[in-house]
């Protein structure tokens, strides 16, 4: 996007030096969960390099955090958050691809902007999505990725490293890999890169199950029986089940990372062989083409949705008998049942 004004600019050059190792603090000891489809507490990898400039949003004094792949913009002033981001965002980065492989890299640095109160945070947003605007300031005490901008309010570091793990997701396959893939990979995927395990000496290590909001959200569902059919929940856009209520809003997400934590893992790995060709199909140049032509008639000569289509493709024309193994996982590994 080539916003200008209040501070959204293009990108800055990186500089050469290597940035100050990261403050710790106890406050961000083991709250939040990101992994390669299971933990892995690796050797801690070596410092981030990075640059902090002046940057200034309307009258706000504030930070650019320049990395070898983002520029954050943020109004934060805490010294341990602004030089704990890079870690956070570059291992993040390093995980997407892990997780989908990228087409090609990024042309440019990706844009974060990281706004330490809700008033900067909505006159960003009108300025930034313009008539567009009132369908992304119903988002509460989160954030957004449009065009490939990710643009958070910081809550708490518990509610906002994860946020920036999920939308950072959605960035990377804007710029790195495919607009074209369906809902539910992509949310599913970015909700499974939620979960980061912190302790005193930086991130250890990025776990999809750890997610406690999201565990709690699916409980609930699996308890009061409100899960989405998977047909619907394939065919489901994030952007329709959004205007819906916070009930059926949380269902979905947690319901697309139980379903991807399901492919990898559930039904002694049945799945998981065909999950990891389609995650690396999504990087196809003509995955978009291959959607609409598998999506237009099913054998019985309905119409598919294309989550449905890429379901089928990979995994399975079997639904009924997928749905019934997921749920039969979920209830094992989320209620304890036996």
């Amino acid at each position: 996007m080539g916003k200008s004004g209040n501070g959204v600019g293009r990108r800055a050059r990186l500089y050469g030096r290597r940035g100050p190792r990261s403050l710790r603090a106890t406050m961000i000891v083991a709250v939040l969960g990101l992994s390669v489809w299971g933990c892995s507490a690796a050797r801690q990898p070596e410092p981030v390099p990075y640059d902090i400039e002046p940057w200034r949003f309307g009258r706000t004094e504030g930070q650019k955090i320049i990395t070898p792949h983002y520029e954050v913009h943020t109004t934060l002033t805490d010294r341990v958050l602004l030089e704990t981001f890079p870690e956070l965002i570059e291992r993040a980065y390093a995980r997407y691809r892990e997780l989908v492989p990228p087409a090609h890299e990024p042309e440019e640095r990706m844009r974060v902007y990281l706004f330490a109160t809700r008033p900067q945070w909505v006159a960003f947003t009108q300025r930034f999505t313009g008539p567009r605007a009132g369908t992304f300031l119903k988002v509460r005490g989160g954030g957004y990725s449009e065009d490939g901008v990710s643009v958070i309010q910081y809550v708490a570091h518990q509610v906002t490293f994860p946020l920036l793990a999920h939308e950072g997701f959605h960035q990377y396959l804007h710029h790195c890999v495919n607009g074209a893939v369906p809902a539910w990979v992509n949310e599913g995927l970015a909700v499974a890169s939620e979960g980061q395990r912190w302790t005193g000496s930086g991130l250890q290590a990025f776990d999809p199950w750890y997610n406690p909001v999201r565990r709690n959200q699916l409980a609930e569902a699996l308890l009061r029986d409100r899960l989405f059919p998977l047909p619907e929940l394939l065919g489901t856009h994030a952007g329709n089940v959004v205007q819906e209520t916070s009930v059926r809003v949380a269902t979905y997400y947690a319901q697309v990372w139980g379903l991807v934590l399901f492919l990898e893992e559930g039904a002694n790995g049945k799945y998981a062989d065909g999950f990891r060709r389609l995650l690396q199909s999504l990087s196809a140049p003509d995955l978009e083409q291959r959607l609409l032509a598998e999506s237009v008639f099913s054998e019985q000569r309905t119409e598919l949705s294309r989550g449905e289509a890429l379901f089928r493709s990979f995994i399975s024309d079997d639904l009924e008998a997928v749905e019934r193994e997921y749920v039969v996982f979920l209830r094992q590994r989320i209620l304890n049942e036996r």
